[in-house]
């Protein structure tokens, strides 16, 4: 017996929080606020957008009018003609850094060159060289360390 009449009536069994909410065909999702379906028509389902690709992010994170003069005279000492510095110019700048070979092969990765590479341009030299400056203080070598450092005083001392 029940407290509004005689009949017992199970209990109805649904996954809505709210009975009368009806349920998108062919879904049998049991989220709260139905939220769990797959449907493309809302307007907060557009694609996550990619990152930039890491080149592109080096080649744009250290422009030469945010840079102390010493990056801009250390490029123009190392340019063998051309506007890129050579990997063997890179090469050379690392091992006289005193870094050691781990960090070395590390920055080169962050900067994104191999030995098959044509060089570096100034704004790339200029991310190396602060990742060589990170390098010798003990930091971590890191673009997000480069990019924290840009936006303090310029403290970075390379060799």
């Amino acid at each position: 017996m029940s407290l509004f009449g005689d009949e017992d009536v199970p209990a109805k069994q649904s996954s809505s929080l709210f009975d009368d909410d009806p349920k998108p065909a062919g879904k049998t999702g049991n989220g709260l606020f139905a939220d769990d379906d797959d449907t493309t028509d809302s307007p907060w389902s557009f694609p996550t957008p990619k990152k930039a690709g890491r080149g592109a992010l080096v080649k744009s994170l250290l422009p030469a009018s945010d840079v102390p003069d010493a990056y801009i005279d250390a490029f123009d000492a190392l340019l063998e003609g051309g506007d890129r510095v050579s990997m063997a110019g890179v090469t050379k700048l690392l091992g006289s850094s005193g870094v050691s070979s781990s960090e070395q092969a590390k920055i080169l990765e962050i900067v994104g060159h191999g030995s098959e590479s044509d060089g570096l341009g100034r704004n790339e030299f200029n991310v190396l060289f602060a990742l060589i400056g990170l390098a010798q203080e003990g930091e971590d070598v890191t673009l997000d360390g480069v990019d924290e450092r840009k936006r303090s005083a310029w403290s970075v001392c390379v060799m």
